[in-house]
């Protein structure tokens, strides 16, 4: 059987401040892969008090196949999925490849 996780969907458009910038989500979706659905976010990131320069980049975060969507709701109200890591490793470079054309970003992060 494989490992499932509880995922915690994000909320959208909400700025996250961090030591050297800030990030943040834009976008939640999915995309079918084969016979499974793949939840994944799109956020930017921007670092602007850093020592070493200024930069930024849009990126995917992939949580991971769909098992149960928004099946339960958190003590702070935010929905809940159940998620399968990907961690197929020729998957995960399908997937990357796939999501770096269809939504422009740089990295892609299987969490």
């Amino acid at each position: 059987m494989k490992m499932t996780r509880d995922y915690v969907h994000e909320t959208i458009d909400s700025e996250v401040e961090t030591i050297s910038g800030h990030y943040s989500l834009h976008k939640e979706a999915q995309i079918s892969f084969g016979v499974r659905r793949v939840l994944y976010l799109i956020g930017s990131a921007v670092i602007d008090r850093s020592c070493c320069g200024v930069g930024g980049c849009l990126f995917a975060l992939v949580p991971g196949y769909i098992v149960s969507w928004k099946y339960k709701r958190n003590k702070n109200g935010l929905p809940v999925s159940k998620v399968e890591p990907i961690s197929e490793r020729s998957a995960q470079q399908e997937i990357a490849s796939i999501l770096k054309i269809k939504e422009h970003v740089n990295q892609v992060q299987f969490l």
